[in-house]
């Protein structure tokens, strides 16, 4: 059943917020952005919220000038677009012999001399594209979009850099044709060597972005669900953010109007950097903030790109393997739908898991999946599963504006958020099962047990991750005290999370390319194909052990924690 707060969702309001949020082109730290952030403010000081507002440095980049020219007898012009966080040239650009290289990954290079050239590929620019090209040794790399060119960082540094993360920032120039013209490149390489002329002047600076927070404090606990979103725009960003930021505020009223109902409070956030800084603002808060997340934390919930026209799929909304049951059970009772689990993927501020909040949701609906190339790849940057094919074909385009939001998708949407912010906040035991968390993990250590090829001994561990499997099915969670309960699954996040969605956790942010299952031990696959005499192979296995141990110290650590409470 569902509360009433989702039949007072106010199609009107949410329609006020979006057209005052996406009237400005809101580049990371500029003074349109800045106008959104205060009408925000605003409007959640109205509500009564305790408001703070930040300022912090983050490297940020726009793509600027770029130009490509074919050269030859004639030279011909071809339109572009440069990336953000991108390298720059000088005003004459590099010169270089052009190379097609297929979708533009470590494998596709493979036979493919590269080195000092320009390469072209298909697809959406992708930070480990950008890794492979400039491994290669290329010197400039080209990627062949739809009819739209999509706006896109190429940088892997989640936030701001550090000093071992800083050398991975993006060194080799890179821009974005449409298709007809990618084409046009292709049919001049079949009739022989081609070279070209790329210019790239990008605006890349440290900047000072805001940062705002709405708190709501409950009544019961002095806990938090934290309910986020990026205000950060590529261009008017009418769907891409200004629909999740109007989702926010009408949920924010919502919850005000009803204050004395809530059991924990809620803060509401609103990042800037996310899409010219790699998620700078949301790791800042993260770093800032990282003692009052980990303590009073209870759950992440973010919101991006929701209420567009064809947004139909929802089955496939991002969750973790804890939070899936809760989320299922939201899109059952509210619009009767059965969520797949998809595992959230390293994208939509999840700048948290080294905290050990459990997160749920992001991109809510998509569009139904086609045959093309962006759709493709943005269903890879997503996650996406079997039906959904990313955001529109106007994602992160000029055409993002306010025609491509379906007023009907867009108060179905904000019913779900306000629907899920509203048993996060007032239901009395935490709504999380951490079985199938030990299920996954002891799944992931059976794959790597097998692809180490006996290099690495996980027996051990997986046989712990077992353990806590049943331990916790065994145990009755709806009974007994709901302090002590809840104080359980607060422990058991705190402790499986960062090693089931992080390599570099608690304390340091993971690279913006993708994750698995106790991403630490990844590379147990590699290990099993080096030649065991070899220093990498040593090497590299005296990380893993060291890996192996930390997941070991959680699995061990969580089972002490359920018999505590079993004993109690």
């Amino acid at each position: 059943m569902t509360g009433a707060i989702v039949d007072a969702v106010s199609a009107a309001e949410l329609d006020r917020h979006e057209r005052a949020i996406s009237q400005w082109v809101r580049l990371s730290g500029t003074a349109d952005e800045a106008k959104a952030f205060d009408y925000i403010e605003s409007e959640l000081r109205a509500f009564g919220y305790d408001v703070n507002r930040y300022a912090s440095d983050a490297l940020i980049g726009y793509p600027g000038r770029a130009s490509l020219t074919v050269l030859g007898a004639a030279e011909v012009e071809i339109p572009c677009n440069g990336y953000s966080l991108s390298p720059l040239t000088d005003d004459a650009g590099l010169t270089g012999e052009l190379v097609y290289v297929g979708g533009g990954l470590d494998a596709d290079y493979a036979g493919r001399e590269v080195r000092g050239k320009v390469v072209l590929s298909d697809g959406l620019a992708m930070p480990n594209k950008a890794m492979a090209a400039e491994a290669a040794g290329a010197i400039g790399h080209i990627h062949i979009n739809d009819e739209y060119i999509h706006e896109m960082c190429i940088s892997p540094v989640w936030g701001t850099p550090i000093p071992e993360t800083a050398g991975l920032l993006p060194k080799v120039p890179a821009v974005a044709v449409r298709s007809a013209d990618g084409e046009r490149l292709k049919a001049r390489l079949a009739e022989g060597p081609t070279r070209v002329r790329l210019m790239t002047q990008p605006f890349r600076a440290w900047v000072k972005i805001p940062t705002l927070t709405g708190d709501l404090p409950g009544t019961a606990e002095g806990s938090f669900v934290l309910f986020s979103g990026h205000v950060d725009s590529w261009h008017y960003g009418a769907m891409d953010n200004g629909t999740a930021n109007a989702t926010q505020l009408e949920v924010a009223r919502l919850l005000a109007e009803r204050r004395g109902e809530l059991r924990r409070g809620v803060r509401l956030a609103f990042w800037s950097g996310h899409s010219h800084g790699r998620y700078a603002g949301s790791s800042w808060y993260a770093d800032e903030f990282w003692g009052d997340l980990h303590q009073r934390c209870v759950c992440h919930v973010n919101i991006d790109s929701v209420g567009a026209m064809g947004a139909t799929v929802l089955e496939e909304a991002p969750t973790m393997a804890e939070t899936y049951g809760f989320a299922r059970a939201v899109l059952r009772d509210v619009l009767g739908i059965e969520l797949d689990y998809k595992r959230m993927s390293r994208s939509s501020d999840q700048s948290f898991w080294g905290h050990g909040i459990p997160s749920v949701l992001a991109s809510l609906s998509e569009q139904a999946l086609d045959e093309s190339a962006t759709a493709a790849a943005m269903a890879q940057l997503l996650g996406s599963g079997a039906r959904g094919g990313g955001l529109g074909w106007w994602w992160h385009t000029t055409e993002d504006t306010l025609d491509k939001i379906d007023a009907d998708n867009f108060a179905r949407d904000a019913r779900v958020y306000a629907e899920t912010l509203w048993r996060l906040c007032t239901l009395e035991r935490l709504p999380f099962d951490y079985a199938p968390v030990a299920d996954e993990i002891a799944a992931a250590l059976s794959g790597f047990q097998e692809q180490a090829r006996g290099a690495l001994d996980l027996a051990r561990v997986q046989t712990l991750a077992v353990e806590l499997r049943e331990r916790l099915r065994e145990t009755d969670l709806a009974g007994g005290d709901v302090e002590t309960a809840n104080a359980l699954l607060i422990e058991l996040g705190r402790l499986l999370i960062p090693i089931n969605f992080t390599a570099w956790g608690p304390f340091e942010q993971d690279l913006a390319l993708g994750t698995r299952p106790l991403p630490g031990l990844a590379e147990a696959t590699r290990l099993g194909r080096l030649d065991r005499e070899s220093d990498e192979f040593r090497y590299l296995r005296t990380r893993l052990t060291r890996e192996r141990n930390r997941v070991e110290h959680a699995l061990g650590a969580a089972l002490r924690a359920v018999a505590v409470f079993q004993g109690a």
